[in-house]
């Protein structure tokens, strides 16, 4: 199964041929509940329309068996993995205890549902994405900038960039060059992982590791564990996890051409393009873009 199968099915379609990205050693890896299935529609849409890894395995982490109930992802879906058992336990357990915010509860046990990814993979890599996500061209750049190592990710912006050299550091996040905070804090929406991670070995060596601390949230535990082995983790530019409701603080000029530049644009934080609470910024480009890939997925949502 991939997105080809969509593709080969008249559902989705490229429209981007001649930057198409390919790599044959990589599974797609997405982790959500069912109240997220149509931003995952979407996002696959945007991967098909741009080339993204079409032809590659994909496996779907979950803690709602209503999305076994989907036709399109049974379709798309190599593997549909329903959290359960010890690692259940292990996870819900760190989303309850090993947080600051223990009242965002079903948000905080859908983001330690993607450290399921530490796993063995019937590949040597796998590229995890969030859903809440388009993808706007190649992305191949990341794919080879650091093969050996065994993550590859993007900073978490900090929010010192709303009020100190906003228009700088915009610019120097999306081309990588990162000071402060963003050299360790990671956010783990995007995350290239070798095999050197994909192992029960590994999940039970950063779950142990976050049982023993308290963090502001999942990716903070992971950017501590990184931290201390910065070895293991290689900075993408942050064109690869490009944060919307930062790239709103840009005006004019600097907006279009970060757009414009943005491999991977991320709807992270409240605001949704699919939510009614968009509505007051339906007119921004970065908004527009969501729904104009909506309309091309409107035969599989």
């Amino acid at each position: 199964m991939s997105i080809n199968t969509l593709i080969e099915k008249g559902l989705l379609e490229i429209y981007n041929e001649e930057h198409t990205t390919i790599a044959s050693d990589i599974t797609l890896a997405f982790a959500f509940d069912s109240g997220y299935s149509l931003c995952f529609k979407v996002m696959l849409a945007s991967m098909a329309s741009n080339g993204i890894l079409c032809q590659n395995p994909i496996v779907i982490y979950t803690d709602d068996k209503e999305i076994l109930k989907d036709p399109i992802i049974a379709l798309v879906a190599d593997r549909i993995s329903v959290l359960s058992g010890e690692k259940k336990d292990i996870l819900y357990k760190l989303a309850k205890d090993n947080v600051k915010r223990p009242e965002r509860g079903n948000w905080n046990r859908g983001t330690f549902l993607k450290w399921s990814i530490f796993e063995k993979q019937d590949t040597e890599r796998l590229l995890f994405l969030d859903v809440d996500m388009l993808t706007l061209s190649s992305i191949d750049k990341l794919l080879n900038l650091s093969p050996s190592t065994p993550m590859v990710a993007c900073p978490q912006f900090q929010q010192f960039i709303k009020t100190e050299n906003t228009e700088k550091n915009l610019q120097n996040l999306l081309n990588g060059h990162f000071d402060n905070k963003h050299k360790s804090r990671i956010n783990s929406g995007v995350m290239l992982v070798n095999e050197a991670l994909l192992s029960d070995s590994f999940f039970n060596e950063i779950t142990t590791f976050a049982s023993k601390r308290l963090s502001i949230h999942e990716q903070g535990l992971l950017s501590e564990y990184f931290s201390g082995n910065r070895k293991m983790i290689k900075m993408a530019p942050s064109k690869y996890n490009y944060q919307d409701s930062y790239l709103r603080l840009a005006k004019d000029d600097l907006y279009s051409d970060l757009l414009n530049h943005i491999s991977i644009i991320h709807y992270a934080g409240g605001i949704k393009p699919w939510l009614q609470n968009s509505n007051s910024i339906s007119h921004l480009p970065s908004i527009k873009t969501w729904h104009q890939y909506s309309s091309l997925a409107k035969k599989i949502l």
